[in-house]
């Protein structure tokens, strides 16, 4: 039991060096991975030497990026990894190859042998995917143009780990393995993956259908450690890595109805154990050689950053996306990845790396790491201002203005603007269609949509869009920042034109109106919107009046969300109305006495305050029932009052019909 003490104390040294740290820096408004790397400078063997159980602790960080890369499938789908196969495998593909003979030529240049060449190569390829997604997740673009990108590139990485290992140890082995070899152990490794990916996909739904059925909470989420943990220890076994084996457990249930849930009881370890993953990264940092050479290693850093970003602009371009979006993708990848000091570590063991270098690279490993938040936040901005400086809109060259006016003009087709779509072509309305996804935009045509490649966001191509034109622009897509320029440059060019915009978010609804939206839809505002209308339907209240409050909100641009002391006036008011117009239905069967009697025989309004206002006979509606109007076996009496009336009307109306016999 005393063996245990170390490590807990080093837990608790290594929380209490954080929690202060990140609190700084949230109030700073800085990304709080920059705190977790710092903390683990300060506790690390070359900082204060506070943790003694370091290899223990490197060990809990690994399961933290088991269980991102577990919540990153959940939150996949089969089909998803389908669609961005292209991006997966071309785009990354292409980017590792680039990118390994950029570092390749330019060490030759500087007399580099060429197996360290190779080496530095792989090195720099990879990127880091639990900081990249972990970044993505939190800001919600895995969904959109640029993630998927992202996305499709890192898990190529990742796949490509095994062959460079294999390569790098029949380098060191000094050619004991022949390219045969390689190539067997290769395909070994990937006959494997697939066996493993087949046998995740069937049986761990089966698994979750039996547990679910035990309604019981500690072995359902017994079980979500097993599944994900387990799957990625079997994946290690052949060579293969563990985040890669979590990606595949998390992608086996991305489906079913239990993945919300999953999720809901994942991320409070993921987050933990991820927080000890980036402080284990900060402990590798010798911060006494890395102030001695910061000249050196800023140099490196800086070569690393733009190598990477090279490549991955060039990819973008080959791929047809916007230089926009690739500029922003190459900037986002332009890290060195966690998986990358594997093959350092492999360097140093083969003597290809001196200690020097080493720690040269192991330190600009982790300052391109510690600078990947600051360069995400900025890189959108960043992006578009250079493709605007170039003039680069990322439409095709010669692509012919649609011959249309008085149209809509949508960008993006993801869900929304497929239903859009879909509506305006049944309806007849002209439409074109923006997207920067070749993949979608290929979707869009073969549904018989006029849809065109380009970057909304930049000038010329709305106006190759017919915007001055249009009649109306809908925005649908996931990128704020491109959102925000669409909607500005569309009111410059076209003041008569109405503008959709769709946002995630409340907090963008006022700026997206100042830059001149007409109408913004906030989806997180519109799932609040879903839940009171089905709240209040439920407790009776009329349609027409329901739809008067939804309508009274998306008028006043949301107001009652934005602004409290407006929100408790109009709820105030909302409740004096619904008080005095509520209405409800009741169904006369034949054994009630009160077929056959006349409404005032019935005199529902002395005895209740409630009137019927309307009775319903054989489909045809009587308004304004007379007193003398005589109530038949099958009619619906529509009863209005307060919610007190209405209660005692339909309990008076329910004691006059007798129970049915069991």
């Amino acid at each position: 039991m005393e063996d245990i003490y170390p490590l807990l104390k080093d837990i608790v040294v290594i929380m209490a060096v954080s929690v202060p740290i990140s609190m700084i820096l949230v109030r700073a408004g800085l990304p709080t991975v920059i705190g977790f790397f710092i903390a683990g400078v300060i506790t690390g063997p070359y900082g204060f030497a506070l943790v003694t159980e370091i290899e223990t602790v490197e060990t809990l960080s690994e399961i933290g990026v088991v269980l991102l890369l577990f919540t990153i499938g959940l939150e996949f789908s089969v089909t998803r990894m389908l669609n961005i196969r292209r991006e997966g495998l071309l785009g990354g593909g292409l980017q590792v190859i680039l990118t390994v003979l950029m570092v390749v030529a330019i060490a030759t240049v500087f007399g580099i042998p060429l197996p360290l060449a190779i080496i530095l190569g792989f090195i720099i390829s990879l990127s880091s995917t639990a900081i990249v997604l972990k970044l993505l997740v939190d800001k919600g673009e895995v969904n959109s143009a640029h993630g998927n990108l992202t996305v499709g590139v890192l898990l190529f990485q990742d796949l490509c780990v095994v062959l460079m290992v294999l390569i790098l140890q029949t380098i060191g082995g000094n050619g004991t393995q022949s390219v045969l070899d390689i190539a067997k152990g290769l395909g070994a490794s990937l006959a494997i993956f697939a066996v493993i990916v087949v046998a995740v996909m069937y049986l761990i739904p089966r698994i979750f259908d039996q547990v679910v059925r035990l309604r019981n909470k500690e072995v359902f989420i017994l079980t979500i450690l097993l599944v994900c943990l387990g799957t990625a220890w079997l994946t290690s076994l052949f060579g293969l890595s563990l985040a890669l084996g979590a990606f595949i457990a998390g992608l086996a249930i991305s489906e079913s109805e239990y993945s919300n849930q999953i999720v809901a009881e994942v991320i409070p370890f993921r987050d933990t154990f991820a927080t000890l993953f980036f402080i284990s990264i900060g402990m590798l940092l010798d911060f006494g050689y890395f102030l001695s050479h910061l000249p050196w290693i800023s140099l490196l850093v800086i070569v690393i950053i733009v190598v990477k970003a090279t490549a991955m602009i060039a990819v973008g371009q080959t791929l047809r996306y916007p230089l926009r979006l690739s500029i922003a993708v190459g900037l986002t990848l332009a890290q060195i990845g966690e998986f990358s000091f594997i093959l350092i570590k492999i360097g140093l063991d083969y003597k290809f790396l001196d200690t020097e270098f080493y720690q040269s690279l192991l330190a600009a490993s982790i300052l391109s790491m510690a600078m990947t938040p600051f360069i995400y936040q900025r890189s959108s901005k960043l992006a578009f201002d250079v493709g605007r400086f170039i003039g680069r809109g990322g439409g095709k060259e010669g692509q012919k203005r649609p011959s249309v006016s008085n149209h809509v003009i949508i960008v993006g087709y993801g869900i929304n603007g497929r239903n859009l779509g879909r509506v305006l072509k049944e309806t007849g309305i002209a439409h074109i269609i923006m997207d920067v996804n070749m993949d979608r935009l290929r979707s869009a045509k073969a549904d018989g949509h006029k849809a065109y490649f380009g970057d909304a966001s930049h000038p010329e191509i709305l106006k190759k869009m017919g915007i001055d034109k249009a009649k109306m622009l809908v925005v649908a897509i996931s990128d704020p920042i491109s959102t925000r320029h669409i909607v500005k440059s569309a009111r410059d060019l076209n003041t008569a034109i109405s503008i959709l915009v769709r946002t995630r978010y409340i907090r963008e609804v006022e700026e997206l109106y100042r830059l001149g939206a007409n109408q913004v839809i906030p989806e997180e505002f519109e799932t609040s919107v879903e839940i009171f209308a089905r709240v209040l339907k439920d407790y009776r209240i009329p349609g027409n009046i329901i739809q008067n409050q939804i309508d009274l909100v998306r008028e006043e641009g949301y107001a009652m969300l934005r602004n409290p002391s407006l929100g408790s006036e109009r709820l105030s008011r909302l409740s004096t109305i619904l008080e005095k117009t509520l209405m409800d239905t009741f169904y006369v069967d034949g054994a009630c006495s009160v077929a056959g009697k006349t409404l005032s025989e019935l005199d529902l309004r002395k005895k209740t305050g409630a009137s019927i206002i309307a009775v319903i006979r054989r489909g045809e509606a009587k308004s304004n029932p007379t007193a003398s109007f005589i109530i038949e076996d099958g009619d619906i009496l529509v009863v209005l009052g307060s919610h007190a009336q209405l209660n005692g009307a339909i309990e008076l109306l329910n004691r006059s019909c007798p129970l049915p016999e069991a």
